[in-house]
């Protein structure tokens, strides 16, 4: 069956889990082949969806006066294609992260941390690649400045905020 160009047809591959500290993206049994040689990649690229802010409401929502005080007080209006809300028309989402293990026969990608929460469906996985991935001259706005500048960082970043 071919979708209509109105539809778009998504299969959850897996989802987020996580338990005593350690997370991981565990793959369904029909989709472990496709993890073949995803452990010679340092990191990964997670496609997931953001069933938690699935509603009509949320889907509709385009300016970030409607999205909880994310980026802080100096933040000017934006719509919400100019930053990573879960909150928008389709709640698509990108993570990535540093590949720590990779278990072909169980279908267990185990990641340090992502901002997926448990129980997320993963839509894609995709091996992150520098010559793709990484653009030298990027950068962001001034009212995220305060930002941690990698991944690394803003780990400790948010487990400082979750304790406040």
């Amino acid at each position: 069956m071919t979708a209509k160009k109105e539809e778009i047809v998504l299969h959850p591959i897996g989802e987020v889990k996580s338990k005593e500290g350690k997370t991981w993206i565990e793959v369904k049994e029909q989709y472990r082949l496709a993890l073949k040689e995803l452990e010679k990649f340092t990191h990964v690229n997670i496609v997931w969806w953001a069933h938690k802010n699935d509603t009509p409401k949320r889907r509709a929502v385009l300016l970030s006066e409607e999205l909880p005080p994310f980026y802080g007080k100096d933040a000017p209006s934006m719509g919400v294609f100019a930053n990573r809300s879960e909150f928008r028309p389709n709640p698509i989402c990108v993570s990535a992260t540093q590949i720590i293990k990779v278990d072909l026969k169980e279908g267990i990608i185990q990641i340090p941390w992502t901002d997926a929460f448990p129980g997320t469906p993963i839509v894609d996985i995709k091996p992150y690649l520098p010559m793709a991935d990484i653009i030298e001259g990027a950068d962001y706005p001034n009212y995220l400045q305060h930002w941690p500048k990698s991944q690394e960082a803003a780990m400790k970043w948010w487990a400082e905020m979750e304790q406040e």
